[in-house]
């Protein structure tokens, strides 16, 4: 089975899970399922589903179950980006209107929710029961340290650190939190599913390699953008972590140094995986050096998920 055609399955997948046990109301009002489908009809490289469907189908694990796998980290990713827009006030995702300004915030919050719950409904639809429990388990622990990861990072600010070795640190903290929980969980869960539990803290510290990096060409880009508009960065960004030591241009190479580090990271843990299960986040992480490595725009690995 090829990824490009298993993608379609998990498209369709993630729609069902939306639809299942619509009530009256729902059938009959605007809501959450009509603004959950709405979001997802505007695409996106579906980055998670992606890693999960290579590494189920590297693992043995079957078609099914790797298109289960898939659909659900996906729906939880999009549930997150849903959320995100309201507390960041994006006015588009995707090239389109973002769910909340679209539908609403009040339905919003509840479009993320019900990703959030179609998530849970997907994977219990494994063939193996006996692997759901961990599977679980581990879920509910990846989307709890990626609300405490977005938590701190709307909360904190670089300025709170005036040693910068702990302003950098933390930076990664809250990178990892935020972005590598949800990068991790299509390893993890078909690590879980196929038997390999002992290479959980491999897959996890490539993710997070991964992750930081990601967010460090994120924090280029805007960077880039700001000036290009004239406008200051804001928020946590790590250019303006290493600003405190020197100029822009310098603390701009900084971070660029420490990002082609991660990367490479990313790259080499990636590629130790069993079964050749991390080659497609290896593949991302090649891309992304690339980004940080030319100062490109993000839209190259990936675009505006």
């Amino acid at each position: 089975m090829q990824v490009s055609v298993a993608l379609s399955d998990v498209e369709a997948m993630m729609l069902a899970s939306l639809r299942a046990n619509a009530s009256e109301v729902s059938r009959k009002t605007a809501g959450a399922r009509e603004a959950a489908q709405y979001h997802l009809s505007a695409g996106g490289q579906r980055i998670r589903a992606n890693i999960a469907l290579h590494a189920g189908l590297s693992a043995g694990l079957n078609a099914a179950d790797a298109t289960i796998i898939a659909a659900a980290v996906e729906l939880l990713h999009n549930a997150s980006l849903v959320h995100d827009d309201i507390q960041d006030r994006d006015e588009l995702r995707r090239g389109q209107q973002a769910v909340w300004s679209r539908f609403g915030v009040n339905t919003a919050i509840c479009t993320g929710d019900l990703f959030i719950s179609a998530a849970y409904a997907t994977l219990c639809r494994l063939d193996n029961a006996r692997v759901l429990a961990p599977m679980i388990l581990l879920m509910h622990e990846r989307v709890s340290m990626a609300v405490d990861g977005q938590c701190a990072d709307l909360q904190e600010s670089a300025a709170i650190f005036s040693d910068t070795k702990k302003a950098i640190a933390h930076y990664q903290q809250i990178a990892v939190a935020k972005s590598g929980a949800l990068l991790s969980l299509p390893l993890e869960l078909v690590l879980l599913a196929s038997g390999q539990p002992d290479y959980l803290p491999q897959a996890r510290s490539a993710a997070e390699a991964f992750a930081i990096g990601y967010q460090i060409a994120d924090d280029l880009q805007d960077v880039q953008s700001d000036g290009r508009a004239g406008t200051a960065a804001v928020g946590y960004n790590i250019v303006s972590v290493f600003k405190a030591t020197g100029t822009t241009a310098l603390s701009m190479e900084k971070a660029r140094t420490l990002g082609l580090e991660k990367i490479d990271l990313a790259i080499a843990l990636s590629g130790r995986l069993p079964f050749s299960i991390g080659a497609r986040l290896g593949d991302y992480a090649r891309q992304l050096r690339d980004v940080v490595d030319g100062y490109k725009s993000e839209e190259q690995i990936g675009g505006n998920e």
